[in-house]
């Protein structure tokens, strides 16, 4: 995540990283709170979504997830 490059009304307080399976229904969110993210214990040769989520002060602070990432993992 590239920290600076995110723009907006008042400051990030919170940025978290969602994603799953594109063709399972589960999702994990992880919090960040560094400029890298290393996502652990995905499957090898499998498509996956990544958006991230980012959060401000005050109610409703939370938006909507960023437009995704779809990419595949390598082979084992």
């Amino acid at each position: 995540l590239n920290a600076n490059s995110i723009i907006g009304d008042g400051p990030i307080i919170l940025k978290e990283v969602e994603y799953r399976m594109t063709s399972g229904s589960w999702t994990e969110t992880h919090a960040v709170n560094a400029p890298t993210y290393k996502l652990w214990h995905l499957d090898p040769d499998t498509e996956y979504e990544i958006r991230v989520l980012l959060t401000r002060p005050g109610e409703g602070g939370t938006g909507l997830p960023g437009p995704p990432l779809i990419t595949r993992t390598k082979c084992a």
